[in-house]
């Protein structure tokens, strides 16, 4: 459904041409990035790499090097699956003060996920020690895929944690539905607090709080692969990409206490596994946007752009396709939740594509676009590019290659 968009979030400038250039062109990781988050109040970027570096990009946009911030390499070692390792990085809102960061990565013996706090001492250098870690949330994850992990806090100072179905296809514990499982939901927790028993406190206001069928820390479900999480710094809004199975990729607007669908539902339609059965659950609240897989494979969820250089992108969602290596910009209508328009920004070309792992604002609100590999860092600029793109020194830039997405 097409609405007449608000009008806060309508551009104010026709659109222009974008285009990639390399937000730091000497720089190449040697791992890709799974999740970035802006260190409060220095306006740092820091990046985790899922094998378990966590790496400060450089202020200087020209360095080659970007300094070790917390080194999770041992830790995470025997985490070599496909969508195994170090998931999520955020900050705590008042950081300046307590010093604290928060990682969420995947363990072995038993397979589970570990949400864990660190603090980085006063001083001149900033890096995280390792020994002041402190396990906030570890949960039980059946299969080997289907993660989630990504976590942010919110304007009320919350830690949201997006968990996936626990893997493999069709959810086949049927998690997506529980509200018993964490798996398959976004929770919402207070880190600052202690509830009884757990290294965290419950919200009173979470939509499922001191239910007996229900775990407390839920504040939405129905989610298959949640990636890739953001507030609108304006609205307050949380955006979602959800990655889909065979048909459909999804962006939803989450909602407290709202049903988004798996694994009764793939995208907009019924899950083909589950036509024959009777319909459980809902009502459930669409996504503000899918695409099928003829234009992409696995979403990456972005941000609402609320900077200063892209003016054609202003009050715009950006968000991109893993498999394919395109790039979108959504508009959408605040009053009513609703997609006005879709515009595609970056096209694959047949000498130069990307893989989106993360697509995520700087400390400007401008967009940072990791690549799987080589692990480079790209940004957007208006008008057309003076030269093509290049992959910097010692960088091979490959195609887009989607068969080495997994098969589910």
């Amino acid at each position: 459904m097409t609405t007449a968009a608000h009008s806060q979030d309508a551009p104010a400038h026709p659109d222009a041409p974008i285009h990639l250039v390399r937000a730091f062109p000497n720089l190449v990781l040697d791992d890709n990035v799974a999740a970035a988050a802006v260190m409060p109040d220095l306006n740092r970027t820091v990046v985790a790499l899922q094998r378990g570096q966590v790496r400060l990009l450089p202020e200087n946009s020209e360095a080659s090097e970007a300094p070790l911030f917390l080194d999770l390499r041992e830790k995470v070692k025997e985490e070599t699956e496909f969508e195994e390792g170090v998931h999520g990085l955020a900050f705590h809102p008042k950081f300046a003060t307590n010093r604290k960061v928060y990682v969420c990565y995947s363990q072995r013996g038993p397979r589970r996920t570990v949400l864990a706090e660190y603090e980085v001492p006063e001083g001149s250098e900033l890096r995280a020690d390792p020994r002041t870690k402190r396990v906030i949330l570890e949960y039980p994850h059946p299969l080997g895929n289907h993660w989630g992990g990504g976590i942010l806090f919110g304007p009320d100072g919350f830690l949201y944690v997006a968990i996936g179905d626990g893997g493999l296809r069709d959810d086949p514990y049927r998690l997506g539905q529980n509200l018993w499982s964490l798996h398959g939901k976004i929770l919402r927790i207070d880190v600052d607090g202690r509830s009884a028993g757990l290294a965290y406190r419950i919200p009173k206001d979470n939509p499922f709080h001191e239910r007996q069928e229900t775990r407390d820390e839920i504040f939405a479900y129905g989610m298959r692969n949640p990636w890739g999480m953001s507030f609108d710094k304006e609205t307050g809004t949380l955006w979602s990409g959800d990655v889909g199975q065979d048909l459909w990729e999804e962006i939803n607007l989450v909602k407290a206490g709202g049903n988004y669908g798996w694994s009764e539902r793939d995208g907009p339609e019924r899950l083909k596994s589950r036509e024959a059965a009777p319909e459980e659950g809902g009502p459930y609240i669409d996504p503000i946007h899918t695409y099928r897989h003829d234009q992409g494979i696995s979403v990456t969820g972005g941000f609402v752009y609320r900077g200063d250089r892209l003016p054609s992108l202003q009050g715009r969602y950006l968000f991109g396709d893993w498999g394919m290596g395109k790039l979108w910009a959504l508009s959408w209508d605040s009053s009513t939740s609703s997609s006005t328009g879709l515009r595609q920004i970056v096209e694959p070309e047949a000498e130069f594509r990307i893989n989106p792992t993360v697509i995520a604002m700087d400390a400007k609100r401008e967009p940072l676009i990791f690549n799987h590999y080589p692990s480079t860092i790209y940004t957007l600029e208006e008008g057309l590019p003076e030269v093509s793109i290049i992959g910097g020194p010692d960088a091979e830039l490959s195609p887009s290659d989607s068969s080495t997405a997994p098969e589910d």
